[in-house]
């Protein structure tokens, strides 16, 4: 059987953690956007080992290594790439370091992603992390390498950049960055026919109208990824990832997109900012006693295809003034999956197998689009996590086995 690509959400609380397996000539190419992986010590009964569970999705290269061919870090906020120094190799990839016997060995990135804009905002108002000071430093190594070198390196040192960086820093490497529009079909230097996956962000500093300084979450990297099924290169899957892009962003990206509204349709949209109030109103959620929706925002998140699934990584949603995650938030965005016969799925909330920690919950990404992938109960079955899971569903709208999406 062909393989078929996939996207998994890893339950991580108020974080996020993506992986997409992006199936082309029955090969399996991993992207992993973000992580937060607590730190060994801090597991409990009632959460999701993640750490384990991106293992369990990965394949080992021919080294023994396990890999993805793409990292992506939206932006540099702790709960987006907490555990990268811990289960990451950086530096060369000749020093990479195998694992003792029993061990799983740190995570091998063929490729990262990275903008320089999300570092450069976030150092004018707030700290780096340790883990993305990290992740900062081999993204650099990576870029000096590129540019001493003149070309794309090896796996292991290769970089593109999202966005150029301001004062024409990034001039004399243009030909590794991606601009805005730009429609991407490489995965770590192979052609993906299947893939056409557009940069819509970050947005540069003269596309937001107020003069004042960038707050870090307006740079936010946001890719629409386009997925084809297996053998095709058509488009039959739309998912919208955008960090913790906030309310200024999905206004201006509504008034660019507004009489093209092709640019934000999604089949899933992950809730940017784990469901957070400040993604859909300029309003203070605590300080307002009426806070209103932005009508633009609100647009350029509601490009909803028939079927679609909002996934909410976040904590569980309650009617509590939290933000993130923010209950009347949770409402405008069941408003949205209402209106087009879709649903609304908080990750803390997904327990198919009636256990007390979140499951990774995924799909797989058809001609008809997702299709949500069926759990079995370990309690029943008896299978470790890794055991063949049962064919896809599409339970939560239609019969057994219908997709999700597209009516």
């Amino acid at each position: 059987m062909s393989k078929k690509s996939t996207i998994s959400h890893i339950p991580v609380g108020n974080g996020d953690m993506t992986l997409m397996k992006i199936a082309s000539n029955d090969t399996y190419h991993y992207v992993l956007v973000d992580m937060h992986i607590r730190q060994n010590g801090e597991s409990d009964d009632d959460k999701c080992d993640a750490l384990s569970s991106l293992y369990d999705l990965l394949d080992k290269d021919d080294e023994g290594r396990p890999y993805v061919d793409v990292l992506i870090l939206t932006h540099p906020d702790e709960d987006h790439i907490r555990g990268f120094r811990e289960n990451f190799h950086s530096g060369s990839p000749d020093d990479y370091v195998e694992p003792k016997d029993g061990e799983n060995g740190k995570i091998f990135v063929r490729e990262i992603w990275s903008s320089p804009l999300i570092f450069r905002r976030k150092s004018k108002n707030n700290s780096l992390c340790k883990d993305a000071t990290a992740f900062n430093t081999e993204a650099k190594r990576r870029v000096e390498l590129y540019k001493a070198e003149k070309q794309i390196g090896k796996q292991g040192d290769r970089i593109r950049l999202i966005g150029e960086d301001e004062d024409g820093k990034t001039d004399e490497i243009l030909d590794i960055v991606y601009q805005n529009e730009d429609v991407i079909d490489t995965l770590n230097e192979v052609y993906i026919k299947e893939l056409s996956a557009r940069v819509l962000g970050p947005l540069a500093d003269d596309e937001f109208e107020d003069n004042t300084s960038p707050d870090k979450n307006r740079s936010s990297i946001i890719i629409q990824w386009g997925l084809a099924s297996h053998g095709y290169s058509s488009p039959s899957n739309y998912i919208l990832l955008a960090g913790d892009a906030g309310v200024e962003v999905w206004d201006v990206l509504w008034e660019k997109y507004k009489n093209n509204t092709d640019m934000l349709q999604y089949d899933i949209l992950l809730a940017p900012h784990h469901c957070s109030w400040h993604t859909l109103s300029h309003d203070s959620f605590s300080d307002s006693d009426n806070p209103q929706v932005s009508e633009d925002a609100k647009s350029a998140l509601g490009e909803a295809r028939p079927g679609a699934v909002i996934v909410s990584s976040s904590d569980e949603i309650k009617d509590d003034d939290n933000d993130p995650p923010n209950y009347k938030a949770m409402k405008e965005y069941e408003s949205i999956t209402e209106e087009n016969d879709g649903t609304f799925q908080c990750l803390a909330d997904y327990k198919p197998s009636s256990g007390k920690a979140p499951e990774v919950l995924t799909y797989k990404l058809t001609i008809t689009g997702p299709q949500e992938e069926a759990k079995t109960s370990e309690a029943s079955s008896g299978t470790a996590k890794k055991a063949a899971r049962t064919a896809a569903t599409g339970t939560l709208f239609t019969g057994a086995g219908n997709a999700i999406g597209h009516g």
